[in-house]
């Protein structure tokens, strides 16, 4: 005789919700490969250097996108409903903005030097990573394994740098 777990309707919530759990487990490191995550190791001012070049027509969306312009949220330059993931005309002319405004050079590219600039202002705060806004704080976690996670629809979930998969990324039009 088998294991009975109860009735149907409780065996069939008991396996949709270890499904939906299982759902937001990232897999080890050795499953994933290291570039299609938002990552970082040792100090935290140099992590985001080695991220993916954005711009509108090499990148145009990712959690990675949706994490630039989160910073660019937390500085003020773009307002919370421009966080889309995609690297639009608007986040491309922020960008620039930005760049112009702490002495990098105005491409409305986002790569090594501004995301090394943005790296700078990261400071852990137990158990964030914080990236210090000129307006607002945006928290971070950085797993044992090195790999950036935000707080997102209720799991803490991997931000990858090759997809879109965040909650916002997911209902932005």
């Amino acid at each position: 005789m088998g294991v009975t777990w109860g009735p149907r309707p409780l065996r069939t919530a008991l396996v949709l919700a270890v499904a939906a759990v299982l759902a937001y487990v990232p897999a080890s490191a050795a499953e994933r490969p290291e570039t299609s995550y938002v990552t970082g190791r040792g100090a935290l001012g140099d992590d985001w250097q080695d991220e993916r070049l954005l711009d509108a027509r090499d990148h145009p969306r990712s959690d990675l996108v949706g994490l630039w312009q989160s910073v660019l949220w937390a500085d003020g330059y773009i307002s919370r409903a421009s966080v889309t993931c995609r690297y639009d005309a608007r986040t491309r002319e922020a960008t620039r903005v930005w760049q112009s405004n702490h002495g990098l050079v105005a491409d409305g590219v986002a790569g090594a030097q501004t995301f090394g600039f943005a790296s700078g202002r990261l400071v852990t705060r137990p158990p964030w990573q914080v990236y210090v806004g000129e307006r607002y704080a945006l928290p971070l976690r950085r797993t044992g394994e090195g790999v950036y996670e935000v707080y997102d629809a209720g799991h803490f979930v991997p931000l990858r740098s090759d997809a879109a998969t965040l909650h916002v990324c997911r209902s932005a039009h």
